[in-house]
């Protein structure tokens, strides 16, 4: 363990710290020695218990899910995380951080006082290939990562800044209300929804194969869930008032039988959720649309045990 009494920049910051909390009780220590048997005792109501929920505030966006919403290049504007990425959700608690680039896992810690964040140099990712769009995104967002020298948070949001006072992250926390309508009749959460028809034909419907469910279960964090009739699958998505995308889709490994059409299903249907643009709710039914309006999958709320 290195000396107190020494200066090493070396030293970790955890270190530092207690080394100085160290010096400032030797301080005190000696303070009380010399002072006169005589001196006052100091005033009990200078003294109170700390509060917790104080020293929360004093870091006000540690212990809440974050989705990263946008992202600036070093020399353009603020630019919308890619709509077909997976979710992007991150958390800072007790000094470490962990989050998603859209195609990455990405980690590492941080130190904030006052309104200042630094963001520690042991930035961690995993090293997993993905489409050029989100492999451009990632890596911009490790720049900006990496240019954190401040942050700003306001109501459901949070904007981590440059040594310029320029958001380089925007943040939305999770479960926050996004502008979409609240109408229970229009909510894609809280249903599970089953496959009635998917165009396997472009221009024609087609009922799933006999003795297949394909479902899809939307929840608050951004994520879908299902069965595609042969696997189960998981994936992110984005929606505004008037769009709906999907994120890559990523599915269990079962095998399904070659000759029974199920395994063919399974990937038309994921190849027409990579299409997906906007959506309807009509009269209990899903539809989902491509980006010039054409139907794609019609499906059916069931209720949700």
């Amino acid at each position: 363990m290195p000396k107190c009494g020494s200066l090493n920049m070396s030293v970790p910051l955890r270190t530092l710290v207690v080394c100085g909390l160290l010096l400032m009780l030797t301080g005190t220590l000696q303070a009380q020695t010399e002072a006169p048997a005589s001196a006052p005792a100091p005033s009990t109501s200078d003294q109170r218990e700390p509060n917790p929920e104080e020293a929360q505030a004093q870091v006000p966006f540690e212990g809440i899910d974050w989705r990263l919403t946008a992202y600036r290049d070093e020399s353009g504007p603020i630019i919308s995380v890619t709509p077909r990425s997976r979710p992007t959700e991150f958390r800072f608690e007790a000094g470490r951080f962990s989050g998603s680039t859209g195609c990455n896992r990405v980690q590492g810690g941080y130190a904030v006082e006052g309104d200042t964040l630094r963001l520690g140099d042991g930035l961690a990712a995993t090293r997993m290939a993905c489409p050029e769009p989100l492999m451009k995104q990632e890596t911009v967002i490790f720049k900006a990562l990496q240019r954190v020298t401040g942050y700003r948070q306001g109501v459901d949001r949070l904007e981590l800044t440059d040594d310029r006072g320029e958001t380089v992250l925007s943040f939305t926390r999770i479960g926050a209300t996004t502008g979409v309508t609240e109408d229970p009749t229009q909510a894609l959460e809280g249903r599970t929804w089953v496959v009635e028809a998917l165009a396997a034909t472009p221009g024609i419907l087609s009922p799933p194969l006999p003795g297949t469910r394909i479902d899809l279960s939307f929840d608050p964090r951004g994520r879908i869930s299902g069965s595609d009739g042969c696997n189960r699958y998981l994936s992110g998505f984005m929606r505004t008032p008037s769009s709906l995308s999907f994120g890559p889709i990523a599915t269990t490994q079962m095998a399904c039988t070659a000759t029974d059409g199920r395994a063919e299903q399974a990937r038309t249907y994921a190849g027409l959720l990579g299409r997906v643009s906007a959506y309807r709710i009509e009269d209990g039914h899903l539809l989902l649309l491509d980006a010039r309006g054409a139907l794609l999958v019609r499906l059916r709320a069931i209720a949700t045990n």
